[in-house]
């Protein structure tokens, strides 16, 4: 290699014409679905992928991991894209942490005025959940260090749930604690943190601190007596925890939906012991469980909110809504170089607007409510011998498989009916530890209005017919 061209001519102009093993024996090993599975294009509720090297059209019933809420391809995001385009010689502008621009400012506004939280509201932005949660972590302290009490000040802890997932970046590490591949080999000290069970108003399972199965079946007062009970006994200093992070449902964790009397309760304990809440609205958040925030089914009042994934319409971009009163007074303390970039800004108001707009937070509790969850629990009840419980709010809904007779999470059995539908041409993605998550975009094709394009009732068909194949396939549910 000589100069600048032949650097073109044996790279750049090479890079699509090598074979696609030579590309990815130079990529990470970091997909989670499948290597051979390829993403090529989406339009609406479907993708078109690369399967094993085929060419293959898929309904994809987890909307991009609840990103696409407003459905692949959107128009109007486009449009909003060409229109920074040629507004803008420079489409990302300077960075928003040294300069502001106005896109950038109109987002903070609108999220601000949308979020009901009965405090005066202020936003930070990130480029991703991860990056959200970390502003969070670092707010919270920033708060602390403002206190004049003493008491205030030495709050370092945190308290997080079994089950959860905050992100993979070494802070939100140390809250997430959905599966033990996660945080095995990393260090998860990045500061003190408790984990408390998740108040789920259903029983499922769940990994301990081991990578150990549990069962949990608790009534909702004994989830505040659980807490209460660890308090006594040192393992949580109340008085030196800072803030508690949830999800009211828990996304990656297993599709595990809070019961709101035992939110309330920890909630109120929390507050009564000066703690802040925060809630991770990453997945939940911007209409999925038929209101714009989960939160708001719970008539709790958090701190802070995060949101992320279909914020930006799965652009890298994330935004922290919290009471103004905890916010940063010097410059230089928060930043990131591409938050509240001009496109990131300018998709995320077109797609906030488009929910907004079209009532798809109330569509999308119509369709969870009258045609998906009764589904799911039909099939529930047409195979007891596998499916442990259905639940979920809106179009955030999970199925569990057991065997009852060892009363053991049957994962093989749930990985085997995920490759079974994607074969019959749905796209389901894990979670927990035998759950099917089903979360499609919120403006996917039902019955009742085209009957043509019942993209929900294919869902539901290919989940019941993958669910019968696998069970006469398998001799032992597992």
């Amino acid at each position: 290699m000589n100069g600048p061209r032949d650097l073109i001519a044996t790279i750049f102009d090479k890079a699509d014409k090598v074979s696609r093993k030579a590309r990815e024996d130079r990529y990470a090993l970091t997909t989670f679905i499948d290597p051979d599975l390829v993403f090529l294009d989406g339009k609406g509720s479907r993708i078109t992928v690369l399967d094993h090297g085929q060419r293959r059209s898929l309904i994809d019933a987890s909307a991009g991991v609840s990103t696409k809420n407003i459905g692949y391809g959107n128009d109007m995001v486009k449009r909003a894209m060409r229109n920074i385009l040629r507004e803008y010689k420079d489409f990302t502008g300077y960075p928003h942490h040294d300069m502001e621009n106005d896109i950038a400012l109109n987002l903070a506004w609108i999220l601000a005025e949308l979020t009901p939280l009965k405090a005066e509201r202020e936003v930070v932005f990130g480029n991703s959940g991860a990056e959200g949660i970390e502003a969070a972590i670092k707010l919270c302290y920033n708060a602390r260090a403002k206190s004049s009490s003493r008491v205030g000040r030495r709050r370092r802890d945190f308290v997080a749930c079994f089950g959860a997932f905050h992100g993979r970046t070494l802070g939100a590490l140390s809250l997430t604690c959905s599966k033990p591949i996660q945080r095995e080999f990393y260090p998860i000290n990045a500061f003190p943190t408790n984990h408390m069970l998740f108040p789920a108003k259903h029983p499922y399972f769940v990994y301990d601190d081991d990578g150990e199965v549990q069962y949990i079946d608790y009534t909702p007062n004994e989830y505040l007596e659980e807490l209460k009970k660890a308090c006594r006994k040192g393992k949580i200093d109340i008085d030196s925890v800072n803030a508690v992070v949830f999800e009211l449902i828990q996304g990656e964790g297993g599709i595990n939906v809070a019961s709101k009397e035992a939110i309330q309760d920890l909630v109120k304990f929390f507050k009564e012991n000066g703690v802040y809440v925060v809630v991770d609205e990453i997945q939940t958040g911007l209409g999925r469980t038929g209101k714009l925030f989960a939160f708001e089914y719970f008539n709790i009042e958090p701190d802070v909110i995060v949101l992320g994934k279909s914020l930006a319409h799965g652009f890298p971009f994330s935004a922290v809504v919290y009471d103004h009163r905890m916010g940063w007074t010097e410059r230089g303390r928060q930043s990131s170089t591409y938050a509240g970039s001009l496109i990131g800004s300018a998709i995320a108001i077109e797609a906030v607007k488009q929910i907004v707009a079209e009532g798809l937070p109330q569509r999308a509790y119509s369709l969870g409510d009258k045609v998906l969850g009764p589904a799911l629990r039909t099939i529930a009840q047409d195979y007891p011998e596998v499916v442990h419980s259905v639940r979920g709010i809106g179009l955030m809904h999970g199925i569990e498989f057991w065997n009852p007779n060892t009363r053991r999470p049957a994962t093989l059995f749930r990985n085997e009916v995920v490759l079974e539908a994607r074969k019959r041409g749905v796209l389901f993605l894990d979670a927990g530890i035998s759950t099917i998550r089903i979360t499609p975009p919120l403006t996917i094709g039902s019955d009742g209005e085209n009957k043509r394009r019942n993209e929900l009732g294919t869902v539901i068909d290919v989940l019941a017919e993958s669910i019968r194949a696998v069970k006469r396939k398998m001799k032992q549910i597992k």
